[in-house]
């Protein structure tokens, strides 16, 4: 995992200054277990504290680390700031349901002024203080950054390199380190961004609760930027209560209506059969065989589980229920062949166009371009397209429209939510205007997730409906 092109790269043995690396005796706590929400009771009834936290979890770290390669980066001063965290704790003060504890975040936000942002691109790396991105300071502090990881704590024998890009060994997209620090123990929850299933894919890969926040209610400031239209930073975590504590924490002011009481309030409500939900089809609504190679015996296990969590849900949770809703495929975000989704620059970065990274990586090879992924044919073919602005627009124009879409099927079908399978492309909906979270459908090797969309700002739907399926039909 170790890098000598970034500087502050984790290493084996290098931990956070004045963190002690051998902690004697047995663990604190149940690191693979523990959500942030038991670590606050812990801290409250005196039992813990946060320099407890950071400690544990780096122990975790230096042990595991080395195979899984999820950490990147450790937050410098971790230490440092859970002691500070600690003193207000012990003076009377409370800062709220995330005071003191770690939250892991990917590498494409700012940290601390000593780590280098580049989203795990060295073409990307600069060094940069971003002042209008708040988002660690509301969330405690982090213990560590990441990027993307490869190898899943679910998979015997971890990913395997002739697997396609989607396959069942892949543990997710970007944000796949943030789902394996928290699935494995060395974080109890965690920050990751999005553009289209970045973080969402991860989640259900792990097992893992998460929100998709509508776009535009969490700043994106100082993340690297794909096309800020379809960006978002979203939490997850091993409980629906860590999700939603951590979105509160997320979400800027005036940008949506937040429950009083945040997130949370919504998910302590007992709402019973009271929500209005369709399902969409697992034969149907899946992704295609260039991205998972078809494992026929695999899909026909996924498809029988995710049935059978659909009558738990019409039978428990719904007041209202339509089997294989009316939702528009995601073939109509094409037009004319092509795709909106695209790239933005860091700025500060070496590369400023598509042009610039294919010559970038090609005169930085040993760096770029690893032997495992020697090629850029992708990069190459990608220069070809030659849109202009103009097209460019028009193509972002049409992703919003069809994604608006979502408001009239739910309308049309008399819903207020839609149920469809971890492994599809509704994310899609979600990346135009949306929300959505996996829950844990199975305790198979491999995880099986759901994805869940309302309309645009009704997380307090979702947080009631993730809790309310926590609680009566699958709890991870």
């Amino acid at each position: 995992m170790s890098n000598p092109g970034y500087p502050s790269a984790w290493k084996p043995g290098k931990p956070p200054r004045s963190v002690v690396r051998h902690r004697r005796g047995p663990p604190l706590f149940n690191t693979l277990t523990a959500t942030a929400y038991d670590l606050q009771q812990m801290m409250i009834a005196g039992t813990l504290k946060s320099t407890d936290l950071v400690e544990e979890y780096v122990r975790n770290i230096e042990e595991h680390n080395g195979y899984l390669r999820a950490v990147s980066v450790y937050a410098p001063v971790a230490l440092e700031r859970a002691q500070e965290l600690d003193a207000k704790r012990e003076a009377g003060e409370f800062l709220g349901p995330l005071h003191g504890i770690p939250v892991f975040i990917k590498w494409a936000k700012p940290g601390d002024e000593d780590i280098h942002r580049s989203s795990g691109a060295p073409e990307y790396k600069i060094h940069q203080k971003c002042a209008g991105c708040r988002q660690e300071e509301k969330v405690s502090h982090a213990v560590g950054l990441q990027l993307t990881a490869k190898d899943s704590p679910y998979i015997p024998g971890g990913f395997d390199p002739t697997d396609s890009i989607g396959g069942h060994t892949v543990p997710g997209g970007s944000s796949s380190g943030v789902s394996i620090v928290i699935s494995a123990g060395l974080a109890a929850n965690g920050v990751g961004t999005d553009t289209d299933a970045s973080i969402t894919a991860p989640a259900v890969r792990a097992s893992l609760y998460l929100i998709r926040p509508t776009t535009g209610i969490v700043s994106v400031n100082g993340t690297v930027p794909c096309p800020k239209t379809f960006d978002t930073i979203g939490p997850m975590g091993r409980s629906v209560r860590d999700v939603a504590d951590l979105l509160t924490a997320l979400v800027e002011p005036g940008k949506t209506k937040t429950p009083q009481g945040g997130y949370a309030s919504s998910a302590t409500k007992n709402h019973g059969k009271s929500f209005r939900i369709g399902t969409l089809d697992p034969e149907v609504w899946n992704y295609p065989d260039f991205l998972v190679n078809p494992v026929p015996e695999a899909t026909e296990r996924i498809n029988r589980i995710i049935l059978e969590t659909y009558s738990k849900i019409r039978e428990g949770l719904a007041s209202v229920f339509h089997e294989n809703a009316d939702l528009p495929p995601v073939s109509e975000f094409m037009l004319n062949g092509k795709h909106s989704i695209y790239t933005s620059w860091l700025p500060g970065s070496p590369v400023k166009n598509l042009e610039e990274l294919v010559k970038w990586n090609q005169e930085h090879a040993a760096e770029a371009l690893p032997t495992e992924y020697p090629s850029q044919d992708v990069l190459i073919e990608a220069l070809s397209a030659k849109l202009s602005p103009d097209q460019i627009e028009t193509l972002r124009e049409h992703y919003l429209a069809v994604g608006s879409n979502i408001d009239a099927a739910l309308q049309n079908n008399e819903i207020d939510i839609t149920v469809a399978p971890g492994d599809c492309f509704l994310t899609q909906y979600a990346s135009a205007k949306g929300t959505m979270f996996f829950p844990t459908t199975s305790n198979s090797v491999r995880p099986i997730g759901l994805q869940v969309i309302s309309s645009a700002h009704r997380e307090d739907l979702l947080v009631a409906f993730m809790s309310a399926f926590e609680d009566s039909i699958s709890k991870r």
